[in-house]
């Protein structure tokens, strides 16, 4: 018994001591984590870092909520091979984050052709549960 509410004091403890703060840092790891959870197709990562009031616009003017998208990814839809943020400025307000930059990107279509993209951004975070979660992505297309 004592094990047991030993453990359980060390693991809150942990959780307490390695909890995601709202700092500028934390808001650029959470950017560039997004990035690889949408290249590996990771729906727990996802879920984690997609507010559920999610409104995602594309650089091609079509809109996903949270649902929508995390489909998209899976269905092939929105498939993406790689992603690099070629600028990004980091904002912190409290508990919301904004992200502005630019980046380069590389979608796969349904028939495994793969086309740079070079996108300008903004995106907004808020925290909360402890994590950043993105709410908000607008984009632009530019010239390659």
């Amino acid at each position: 018994m004592k094990n047991s509410i030993l453990t359980l004091v060390l693991v809150c403890l942990s959780l307490f001591v390695f909890a995601q703060k709202p700092t500028v840092e934390s808001l650029k790891d959470a950017e560039l984590g997004r990035f690889k959870v949408m290249i590996a197709k990771d729906r727990a990562g996802l879920e984690a870092v997609l507010h559920n009031d999610l409104v995602y616009f594309h650089s091609g003017g079509n809109a996903d909520n949270k649902e929508s998208y995390i489909a998209s990814i899976f269905s092939g839809k929105s498939s993406y091979v790689s992603i690099q943020a070629a600028e990004m400025q980091t904002r912190v307000y409290g508990k919301t984050g904004i992200n502005t930059g630019i980046i380069n990107l590389v979608n796969l279509s349904a028939d495994g052709k793969e086309t740079p993209v070079k996108l300008r951004f903004t995106d907004v975070f808020v925290f909360e549960a402890g994590r950043w979660q993105m709410v908000s992505w607008q984009s632009t297309k530019l010239a390659n």
